[in-house]
């Protein structure tokens, strides 16, 4: 006779050990594993959680994670213990370390309930009635080009323009402004240029709110035609402005001898036109678009060298199309300089 196969019940998610998942159902320790005769006292609680909240490395939280949990877990339940002591380490930390550790639980379970809910603290952490202006003009520039973007920052205040300086600066681990310069959490070499405009795209829908930007670098100069109320206004009705590029495939090898590190010929696929780098307008709309994007999946812009290229490419993933206008019609003039690190062959 032949046995006719039986369905099996699906199979559940093996519970590490000492945690029970689910909505209320999590049972966590105060701090550290330890129980009985080698219980923690609250002072020695107070200093691994401190610790945990000043570590080196977001690998290093997880780490004391799974140590705390006596067990590697995976992200969904390591996001749980990650809220818990969120909760307990609200007294503890700095304002730059809590935003710290947001954005990092926002990476390690974007998907989670409370994931836009930490996203919306970050990004509404200014008081309501703190100044905003129509438009933030965002020169990207390096600590080498620093007289050039002075140059730039100095020429649009001149013409009644709202700027700031952004460059690089791998040391930090959260976004520092002083004054008109805002130093960023990544690299300042050539390669880290869109790491360096998502981050500081970031900073200023953190500091203004929702607003428009003009990206800008540091070789631009201004002509006569030249009007920050025009282009705040054009920021009104149109989210993605610029000079376009890519009705053909463009360059692939630009980049060469222009990168801290060789780096290899791009090989991505070309999906179509885009602003072309040196000058281009975003609405807010836009903004929040790429900043939600970099925030919650960073991920998904590895591998780009070309800062345009990307923005152009994760904005039509939002149908956020290029109205193309030229460089000479926004008043912007680019400089004919190249600027090598390397000999590029």
């Amino acid at each position: 006779m032949t046995m006719t196969p039986q369905p099996q019940p699906p199979q559940t998610r093996p519970r590490p050990s000492g945690l029970r998942i689910g909505p209320g159902a999590l049972t966590l320790p105060s701090a550290v594993p330890r129980a009985g005769a080698d219980a923690e006292t609250p002072a020695e609680q107070d200093g691994w959680l401190r610790g945990w909240c000043k570590a080196a490395s977001f690998e290093d939280r997880l780490a004391a994670i799974n140590t705390m949990s006596k067990g590697r877990q995976p992200s969904h339940v390591a996001a749980e213990v990650w809220l818990h002591l969120l909760g307990k380490a609200a007294g503890l930390v700095t304002p730059a370390e809590m935003e710290l550790l947001l954005r990092q639980f926002i990476m390690l379970a974007p998907e989670h309930g409370k994931a836009s809910v930490m996203y919306d603290m970050l990004m509404n952490a200014q008081p309501a009635d703190a100044q905003r202006p129509d438009l933030v003009f965002m020169i990207t520039s390096c600590e080498r080009y620093m007289p050039q973007a002075l140059r730039v920052l100095a020429d649009l205040r001149k013409r009644g323009a709202e700027a700031c300086i952004v460059v690089g600066d791998p040391s930090l681990s959260v976004a520092v402004a002083d004054g008109t310069l805002v130093r960023l959490p990544v690299s300042d070499s050539y390669e880290a240029l869109l790491s360096k405009v998502l981050e500081g795209l970031t900073f200023l829908r953190r500091r203004h709110g929702p607003i428009s930007v003009v990206k800008i670098d540091d070789d631009m100069h201004l002509n006569n035609r030249f009007d920050p109320q025009a282009l705040a206004q054009t920021a009104r009705t149109m989210e993605y402005v610029g000079h376009p590029i890519g009705d053909h495939p463009p360059d692939r090898c630009w980049h060469l001898g222009k990168t801290s590190v060789p780096t290899p010929i791009f090989t991505r696929r070309h999906r179509g036109r885009f602003a072309y780098g040196p000058m281009y307008v975003l609405g807010p709309r836009a903004i929040e678009h790429l900043v939600r994007e970099w925030v919650f999946y960073p991920g998904e812009f590895a591998g780009h060298v070309y800062e345009d290229r990307a923005v152009g490419d994760s904005l039509r993933r939002a149908n956020i199309d290029l109205r193309p206008v030229s460089f000479a019609e926004m008043g912007g003039v680019v400089e004919q300089v190249e600027r090598y690190v390397a000999q590029p062959f």
